[in-house]
């Protein structure tokens, strides 16, 4: 049997010494029997904003149709205060978990999944969880990778933002909304890679992580920026970013002497960005995600 799974990904993972990939080929619907369905699944934070949704939740689920338009479709919330709330109001969002198990009862037998998380942080950690225990529910499932995912997708964020909401005379920053848990590193990366490309009158900063408001301060005040504006880095820009971000985060800037705007928008507003969760989703169709003993497996022969 070992030799036999060395035989496929030796096959299947090109090049592994030179590109040290954790991922092999393998069309997650092309070996699909008569019996089978497929269905595709967007995965949301949640909004009660009727107006983020449509700006944001509905394009991005229009996208997903229409890069899979042979699978079912299907959407969850994982925040469940949110869900509560719209079943009170007598409209019925499931879960992650409770979809996957009503996808099971209903003969579905491959399922892919597409997040509009931001990062890799407690959410999508949280999700993939979800997602491992339901697998043997299923022939195949699997999960694409969040927004910021690689340099590449920095990169591409970078860009889109700048074109669309920069102020060439202001110093803009990006207001993140940090991840609970060890893998609250992602903005620092943003951070690096906004100096790395010499986007010197470009800054970040976030809610409840690293670098945080008093990072900022001093970082503007140390450049001498004393006009600023404020872009909301997040795919939903709901009640929360307009208490947090025009209420609070403003007002104390503008305490400070600073002279502030705040560009509201979401990002799942942006074509360019959800261009970038739709080749996730389609990557996450097309490779397969090797498991740590397989990768072990495949170095050992190197």
């Amino acid at each position: 049997m070992k030799k036999v799974l060395l035989g496929l990904l030796m096959a299947m993972s090109v090049s592994f010494a030179a590109s040290q990939t954790t991922v092999m080929q393998q069309d997650m619907f092309a070996n699909m029997g008569p019996d089978d369905k497929a269905v595709v699944v967007a995965v949301h934070y949640g909004s009660t904003d009727a107006d983020v949704r449509k700006d944001a939740i509905e394009k991005f689920n229009a996208r997903l149709r229409k890069e899979f338009p042979d699978c079912g479709f299907r959407q969850a919330w994982t925040s469940r205060s949110i869900v509560r709330q719209l079943d009170a109001q007598g409209e019925v969002i499931l879960t992650p978990v409770q979809l996957l198990n009503e996808l099971s009862v209903l003969g579905y037998t491959h399922v892919l999944i597409q997040s509009s998380e931001m990062t890799d942080g407690v959410e999508l950690q949280h999700l993939r969880n979800e997602v491992q225990a339901a697998k043997r529910k299923f022939k195949q499932v699997r999960l694409g990778a969040p927004l910021l995912h690689n340099v590449k997708d920095y990169e591409m964020m970078i860009l889109a933002t700048a074109a669309a909401y920069g102020e060439e005379k202001m110093g803009n920053v990006l207001v993140c909304y940090a991840s609970k848990g060890s893998l609250d590193t992602s903005y620092t990366m943003l951070d690096y890679i906004l100096r790395d490309k010499g986007m010197d009158n470009w800054y970040v900063t976030t809610i409840g992580g690293y670098p945080d408001l008093e990072n900022l301060k001093r970082e503007l005040k140390q450049r001498k920026d004393k006009k600023i504006n404020l872009i909301p880095c997040v795919f939903l820009a709901g009640e929360h970013i307009k208490a947090d971000v025009v209420e609070k985060m403003k007002d104390e800037l503008e305490d400070a002497k600073f002279k502030v705007k705040v560009t509201m928008h979401s990002l799942g507003e942006s074509d360019e960005i959800l261009d970038r969760y739709m080749e996730h989703a389609k990557f996450a169709r097309q490779y397969r995600a090797l498991t740590p003993s397989e990768i072990k497996l495949v170095e050992s022969t190197y």
